[in-house]
């Protein structure tokens, strides 16, 4: 699986910020076609241009947003080997890499500890502090076969 399949459901990129990324006037685009891995600009002053998702900040904000979100280990470990991959493949800025490692260092730990954690606090009281009956029966009144 391609990260692009992960992130591209999460990514809305504006019409300004292509326009931007291109250097053109945002009445230049007639329209943008949001294709599995990359977008295709249709423009007036030619005709279509293909552009990775991965040229905008868009991009990098949903793979964190991606990593902050996860809520189970081993689907974060799973996440971690996409990115891996994705990072072997295309090249990111170091300061972009580096602050996805501390994310998800940060959630794979905070995953740990909850898995780790004990269950929260329940109604039922330990053996030892549970309230002991008032009166004790003899097990030979209660089941007179017992003898």
């Amino acid at each position: 699986m391609h990260l692009t399949q992960v992130l591209q459901p999460q990514i809305y990129i504006s019409w300004s910020k292509i326009a931007q990324y291109l250097g053109i006037p945002d009445w230049m685009i007639y329209r943008i076609e949001h294709w599995p891995h990359q977008l295709f600009v249709h423009r007036a002053n030619r005709g279509g241009q293909f552009l990775s998702y991965r040229v905008f900040s868009d991009w990098a904000e949903a793979c964190a947003k991606t990593i902050q979100a996860c809520a189970d280990l081993r689907i974060l470990t799973w996440l971690g080997q996409v990115i891996k991959q994705d990072c072997q493949r295309f090249t990111y800025p170091q300061t972009t890499l580096d602050h996805w490692r501390t994310l998800w260092r940060q959630r794979h730990y905070q995953l740990r500890l909850q898995a780790t954690a004990p269950p929260p606090h329940s109604t039922e009281l330990p053996q030892q502090l549970s309230p002991q009956p008032l009166i004790e029966s003899h097990p030979a009144k209660i089941n007179p076969e017992i003898q």
